[in-house]
């Protein structure tokens, strides 16, 4: 590593702080077709099924290479993790991001009455916005998690960096590497992503 990246990340490894992801307009587009790919594949979902599917591919994602599929903040409430800006649009909260929340509207249809928690897909996904080991966790996750049981399900999300997260003040963002971790990263992989995240706060 040159000499003076190495002293920048030396300097933001002493003096870290996490900011907030700020989500880009295509990280925002990428986000909609990776939700209407889980709708897609499932013929309709829960949003609590869709948020954990998203979280466990993310993480697992993170830990193979490195890169998240998504650059949403994960939030620790007492379900387990949800991608936060992705959760305020589809709950429709008042601090949703009104650019994701338009794309949402148009994306997805969100069921009536006891069936809101519903949601179907309003077009195919498009599957330019996702890579092939992206589609590949996804496929995996979905496998995995569209049929656990509510309560197995928030069981096996709540892993040591949620609870860290949870049990924190403010905002309760899960912290990028904490997740990787979670997901039995390798330690040279984790000092990759240390490195990368550093180097972007920095430049940011």
């Amino acid at each position: 590593m040159p000499l003076l990246i190495h002293n920048i990340v030396v300097l933001l490894h002493n003096k870290r702080t996490f900011l907030l992801e700020i989500m880009t307009n295509f990280d925002k587009r990428k986000l909609v077709e990776l939700v209407l790919y889980i709708l897609n594949k499932t013929n309709g979902l829960d949003y609590y099924h869709v948020f954990k599917i998203i979280y466990f591919a993310n993480i697992s994602h993170l830990a193979k290479y490195g890169l998240r599929i998504t650059t949403d903040d994960f939030c620790a409430l007492p379900d387990g993790p949800v991608p936060s800006s992705l959760y305020d649009s589809i709950k429709k909260s008042r601090f949703c991001d009104k650019e994701l929340g338009e794309m949402i509207n148009k994306a997805i249809i969100k069921g009536n009455d006891d069936a809101e928690y519903f949601l179907l897909a309003s077009r195919t996904a498009n599957l330019d916005y996702l890579s092939e080991t992206e589609i590949e966790e996804l496929d995996k996750s979905i496998k995995e998690n569209a049929t656990m049981h509510y309560n197995d399900l928030k069981e096996k999300s709540h892993g040591r960096e949620w609870n860290r997260a949870f049990n924190s003040s403010g905002r309760k963002v899960m912290d990028v590497v904490g997740m990787a971790r979670d997901a039995a990263a390798s330690e040279a992989m984790i000092e990759y992503i240390t490195e990368e995240l550093e180097l972007e706060e920095f430049l940011a």
